[in-house]
């Protein structure tokens, strides 16, 4: 069960290795950014690894729900153009919602340990089957050859750059012209596809 106190303690976690990178963050170090004694840290988790499996943990739960939720059902004669302008847009808005979790998860810092890098990249692979599973759809509907798992690693590609832009210091400010330059892409890449309506 997850107390107030256990999310603060995450929370100045996720802050300190967006920061400074995992290697740099000590227990110590997370109870001076969280206001707390070192003690109290221990009282919530036993170690550091236990800190940060369970900080992956949350955040990595967090950023699938978002990220799926920005891959839209494909109704029966939708038009693919505007799906991928409303999931480019969708994905835009949840980045900015939830900033902190992205920063985590897309700019993590040096020093990642391995086991943390092999859930973001478990976690990235399971979006692009996703997304996979939605081109193979819509290129069925359009009766369109398409190699649906390479425009799958296109678009995961696209969405994360996308995403690392609007995260940077200026990023918010920028938002509409990286959604303009998004939907711009995906416009063409629909259309060479093959995939747009008419």
């Amino acid at each position: 069960m997850s107390s107030t106190r256990r999310e603060h303690i995450l929370d100045a976690a996720r802050a300190l290795i967006v920061r400074d990178g995992y290697a740099s963050v000590s227990m110590h170090a997370i109870a001076r950014a969280a206001g707390l004694t070192r003690p109290a840290v221990y009282a919530e988790f036993s170690d550091r690894d236990g800190l940060f499996d369970a900080l992956l943990d949350r955040e990595e739960e967090r950023a699938l729900l978002m990220a799926a939720a920005a891959i839209p059902e494909v109704e029966p004669g939708a038009d693919p153009t505007e799906i991928a302008l409303r999931a480019a847009d969708i994905f835009l808005d949840v980045v900015l919602e939830a900033p902190e979790t992205w920063r985590f998860v897309l700019m993590p810092g040096e020093g990642m340990p391995r086991a943390a890098y092999e859930r973001v990249a478990g976690g990235r692979a399971a979006l692009r089957v996703r997304a996979q599973a939605m081109l193979g759809v819509v290129a069925a509907m359009g009766e369109t050859e398409l190699d649906a798992e390479l425009f799958s690693y296109a678009v995961i590609s696209a969405s994360e750059t996308a995403a690392r832009l609007v995260l940077a210091e200026d990023g918010p400010q920028r938002r509409d012209a990286v959604a303009a330059t998004l939907h711009w892409l995906t416009r063409r890449a629909v259309a060479a596809a093959g995939l747009g309506k008419g």
